[in-house]
């Protein structure tokens, strides 16, 4: 019973949230607007994420390397498995690179290249990057849901996807700038952007 009033605390807590955020045309009754419902984020049992669209915008991190108009990323040189890069993104406020453009990929390659070496990794010329096709083998897909193309960037390394062993279902970027499939298993340094809005 506790875990449906979180739910539907949430619910409408995101509700209020964004309609909060939405001008108004005309002066109108906040029909979300409820004082005694007290939509603290504190009184849950859990975190605001940070990646939720009603958050407030990415806050700037001076860990990270920042291009206008283009984002913030930066270079975790030690290696972990996919997932767990993806997680430690997320716990930075932002999420793996995902690259949506050419000029894009350029500067996360350059800074890449630039970083200091990838310890841990038996293929420290690769990173981990926001990218897989763990839904269905050979489409590959954002950790945004969207397909590369509907991204802006799908230039791949010389010979990948090449799927070794049957199993290379996650993303990275190599050294060259181009796009690759990795064990999601397996070690690699990793990629995380903060966009900027």
């Amino acid at each position: 019973m506790g875990i449906i009033f979180v739910l539907i605390q949430i619910f409408f807590c995101a509700r209020l949230s964004m309609a909060q955020q939405q001008p108004a045309p005309y002066p109108a009754v906040n029909w979300y607007y409820q004082p005694s419902f007290g939509c603290n984020w504190n009184s849950l049992s859990m975190p605001k994420p940070p990646y939720l669209p009603w958050n407030q915008p990415y806050a700037k991190r001076d860990d990270y390397t920042y291009t206008p108009n283009i984002g913030g990323y930066k270079v975790h040189t030690r290696a972990v498995p996919w997932n767990d890069a993806r997680m430690t993104c997320e716990e930075e406020g932002g999420h793996l690179a995902i690259l949506n453009s050419i000029a894009e990929a350029k500067v996360v390659t350059e800074l890449f290249k630039k970083s200091s070496p990838i310890t841990g990794s038996p293929h420290p010329d690769f990173a981990s990057i926001g990218f897989h096709d763990l839904y269905r083998e050979g489409q590959y897909v954002t950790i945004h849901g969207q397909t590369l193309a509907k991204a802006g960037f799908g230039e791949w390394a010389d010979g990948q996807p090449d799927n070794a062993g049957g199993a290379e279902n996650c993303g990275s970027l190599h050294k060259s700038g181009g796009l690759n499939d990795i064990n999601c298993g397996t070690q690699f340094g990793f990629i995380c952007e903060l966009p900027i809005y």
